[in-house]
C-alpha cells in the first residue's frame, strides 16, 4: 500500500528536508555557490577570485540570465542584490538596434514614460528581453499604460528606443 501525498509531506518535513528553497531568500554567498553547482561552466567562462563582492555577483549574474528557468533566476536575484533597491537597468553595453541617437524630430515628438518600470524578463524556453511599461503622455493622443520591449536605453538623454519608437523617461516606479 502506498503513501498518499500528505503523508509524504509530513515524512518530508519530519525528516528536516525543506520542500523548497526560495531564491528570492537566499543571501549572496548562497547564490554564487548554487550557480556553480547548477552551471559548471561559470567557473571555466568567468575565472573569477570567489568573493561576495558586487563585481562578482555582476559578473556571474549577467553569465547566468543569458539562459532560461532556475540560472535566468539566480542571476537575475545576484543582479538585484548589487543594485541600490533593486532598479535593474541593462549593462552600458545593451543595444538591441543600429539607432542609438534620437533624431531632432524623434527628441521633439517623442511621448513621455511616466512612471515607468524597467523589467529583465524571461518565460518558458525564450531567452530574457528588457521589457518597458509605463503610462505614456502625449498631447496627441490619450494617456494608456504600455509594455514594450527595450532596444536601447539612452541613459545621457533620459530616452529609450523600444519597438513603438523613442520615448522621454519621466520618474522611475521605485522597485
Amino acid at each position: 500500500m502506498g503513501m498518499t501525498a500528505p503523508a509524504l509531506r509530513r515524512r518530508r518535513k519530519s525528516l528536516g528536508v525543506p520542500r523548497r528553497v526560495s531564491i528570492e531568500s537566499m543571501d549572496r554567498e548562497s547564490l554564487l555557490c548554487e550557480a556553480i553547482m547548477r552551471d559548471k561552466e561559470v567557473e571555466r567562462a568567468l575565472s573569477v577570485y570567489w568573493e561576495s563582492d558586487d563585481e562578482t555577483c555582476r559578473r556571474v549574474g549577467w553569465h547566468l540570465v543569458k539562459h532560461t528557468g532556475t540560472f535566468f533566476h539566480l542571476g537575475r536575484r545576484l543582479l538585484e542584490l548589487t543594485t541600490p533597491g533593486a532598479a535593474l537597468l541593462p549593462p552600458p553595453e545593451f543595444q538591441l538596434c543600429r539607432e542609438t541617437e534620437p533624431t531632432e524630430e524623434e527628441l521633439v515628438a517623442a511621448p513621455m514614460l511616466q512612471p515607468w518600470s524597467l523589467i529583465l524578463f524571461q518565460t518558458c524556453s525564450r531567452p530574457a528581453y528588457w521589457r518597458l511599461g509605463g503610462t505614456v503622455y502625449h498631447p496627441d493622443h490619450e494617456c494608456v499604460w504600455i509594455w514594450t520591449r527595450l532596444l536601447y536605453l539612452h541613459r545621457d538623454k533620459a530616452m529609450a528606443r523600444t519597438t513603438e519608437g523613442w520615448v522621454k523617461l519621466g520618474k522611475r516606479m521605485s522597485a
